[in-house]
């Protein structure tokens, strides 16, 4: 698959890994997964965290489009992405009210 097609879909993950409702959940099991050694700053504490929940949709949303990859007798790059992009949009749905007030300013 082509890495420019990657592209949106690692930007709909990075904007669930910011806004989705779940951030709140892996900020604060943080000491089940944030190394020792790091400092604890919240900013740096939230911003992993996002990071987290960016690499877990991407890894999730790829699920459907690896199938159709692995079952098709001729899979096509532009249905594979396609599927890819699809699932990365439905898992960032629970973040577009987060990320409407975000931009509205309230």
């Amino acid at each position: 698959m082509d890495r420019s097609a990657l592209v949106p879909v690692m930007a709909v993950a990075i904007v669930n890994g910011i806004f989705s409702p779940w951030v709140l959940m892996v900020f604060l099991l943080y000491p089940i997964w944030y190394p020792g050694w790091a400092p604890p700053l919240s900013q740096i504490v939230y911003m992993a965290s996002a990071l987290i929940l960016s690499t877990m949709t991407i890894m999730l949303a790829g699920v459907p489009a690896a199938l159709y990859e692995r079952w098709s007798a001729q899979p096509r790059s532009i249905v594979v992405s396609s599927i890819w992009l699809a699932g990365t949009v439905l898992l960032t749905l629970p973040a577009l009210p987060n990320m409407m007030r975000a931009l509205s300013g309230g």
